[in-house]
């Protein structure tokens, strides 16, 4: 009895030490973030990105817009796109096996005509069942709009078939119920622009819109939701791209560019296979996660075999995450929703990290093998069974003596101060107003909630996501793991409001 009762502690002091690693590499992220998030912000103040706006020499941008069942979201979505600040850009959508009127209500709003387009090889795609293009009725800087009607195949088929009509420089990753502040496509080429030769994807940090009131696709007032789950959602998308993401793109291994909004270079997407999906054939797909793979997180995939393939052949390329929340989009409002979308998420993490493993520790892929990866690894895929473990491991103490009630009660305080206080850092990175300096006017932040006691609001918030709302997530995750496991591959979409519906919900 002894023995065990020592095994017990060593194993509670293994769990404090993990929850302490995780608190100082997270806390130096927030320390980088800091300085990252105010030097973006002070640049836009002194020079913001709209002035390029008339800029000839900027790349054009292809938006490749992949859509399944978004009749309720596609209209708002693409008015958003139509009003894009940019000199030159087009919309490429691909209806992707839709159930739904999709196609319907996208050939009543817009005025399409049947079309033949050329398609560049080098990407296959489930089969393509008629294209459509729309040159009049459209900004002079929108060159045209395309739609393609194909079988189902997934997100990452659908944007293979559009990258392949595209004929921009740098296509976007994006969701067909997302909507972009007309600055969008001018702050990600900004990046691009300060270092052409080498920057081959540029990711931004993504808002929710719930609760917000939206008009013509354009968020015209923003604010929090009515619903607890919308306002925890929000905390966690702050802790996830506010602190996480940027302060990891400081470092050049950030691993995921959000799905909702990312731009990439054509030419290198070509290079590396196109996203993954089963009907791809490149030798780069096929060498890195074998014939046939395929998975639900293409965003966060096509991100390591960039990574990989630049490492791979020792070319210079940087993968950047704007602070800005240049994209809107709309989270689920139900608690089965939500457990279904971290489900997938978490499975899709596990994919992706199985078809990449052989990066982990090894030297010749640098910060990505050596850092990025096994912190993905022990912090994120591992952290659910982790957590689960601590929670038998606090209960066994207690009941064989090596824990007293106390020791316990101040284990669970740490933990919970810990996370409260990564939740809370990060609202105020998201929230604080940036200044240019003296005698300058002007202030700007990264989420410009008009009132205060949204802060104060989210701040509270975060500290009850420690009361059981996490635990509901790992629960979910858990059954993500065992998906993965099992060989699941399905995507479980959950359903939307619409954002007129939101907007009229928000004003009542």
């Amino acid at each position: 009895m002894g023995a065990l009762v020592w095994l017990l502690r060593i194993l509670d002091l293994v769990i404090v030490g993990y929850v302490t690693v995780f608190f100082l590499i997270n806390l130096r992220f927030v320390l980088v973030s800091y300085r990252r998030i105010r030097r973006e912000l002070v640049a836009e103040l002194v020079r913001p990105a709209s002035l390029s706006e008339r800029d000839a020499f900027l790349p054009v941008v292809s938006l490749l817009v992949p859509a399944y069942n978004e009749e309720v979201t596609i209209v708002e979505s693409l008015k958003s796109q139509l009003r894009l600040r940019y000199p030159a850009y087009e919309i490429v959508i691909c209806n992707d096996g839709s159930k739904d009127r999709t196609v319907e209500v996208l050939l009543s709003a817009f005025p399409f005509v049947p079309a033949v387009l050329e398609r560049a090889s080098g990407l296959d795609t489930a089969a393509v069942r008629g294209m459509w293009e729309c040159r009049t009725g459209l900004p002079d800087n929108v060159k045209r709009m395309v739609l393609i009607d194909k079988e189902n195949g997934g997100k990452a088929d659908a944007l293979n078939a559009s990258t392949s009509v595209a004929v921009g420089e740098f296509v976007t990753s994006m969701d067909a119920d997302s909507l972009l502040v007309p600055d969008a496509l001018l702050l990600a080429v900004r990046k691009v622009m300060e270092s052409p030769d080498d920057t081959v994807a540029v990711g931004v940090q993504v808002g929710l819109s719930n609760g917000s009131i939206i008009r013509e696709g354009e968020v015209k007032e923003l604010a929090l939701p009515g619903s607890l789950i919308g306002k925890l959602q929000i905390v966690e998308y702050m802790r996830s791209f506010a602190k996480g993401r940027t302060a990891l793109s400081e470092d050049n291994a950030v691993l995921i560019l959000s799905g909702v909004f990312a731009l990439i270079r054509r030419d290198v997407l070509f290079e590396v296979g196109g996203f993954l999906t089963r009907h791809v054939r490149s030798r780069i797909c096929i060498e890195y996660c074998s014939e046939g793979a395929h998975t639900v997180c293409e965003d966060m995939e096509i991100v390591v075999r960039l990574h990989r393939y630049l490492l791979d052949k020792g070319r210079p390329g940087r993968i950047v995450c704007l602070p800005f929340a240049v994209t809107w989009t709309e989270a689920p409002e139900n608690y089965r929703d939500l457990g279904k979308q971290r489900a997938r998420w978490y499975r899709g993490l596990w994919e992706v990290m199985s078809y990449h493993r052989a990066m982990l520790l090894r030297p010749r892929f640098r910060q990505i093998g050596l850092f990025a990866m096994p912190y993905q690894l022990v912090f994120e895929a591992l952290a659910p069974p982790i957590e689960c473990i601590g929670y038998l491991l606090l209960v066994l103490t207690v009941l064989f003596g090596a824990l007293s009630g106390k020791a316990l009660l101040a284990f669970l305080g740490l933990a919970m101060a810990m996370n409260f206080c990564l939740s809370t850092l990060s609202i105020v990175l998201c929230t604080f107003s940036a200044r240019p300096g003296r005698g300058l006017p002007g202030a700007a932040s990264l989420v410009p909630y008009p009132r205060a006691r949204d802060a104060v609001e989210l701040v509270l918030v975060g500290f009850l996501s420690n009361l059981g709302y996490r635990q509901y997530l790992v629960f979910w995750q858990l059954r993500g793991l065992y998906d993965f496991l099992k060989g699941k591959k399905g995507w479980d979409k959950f359903g939307r409001k619409g954002f007129a519906q939101a907007a009229t919900a928000a004003r009542a």
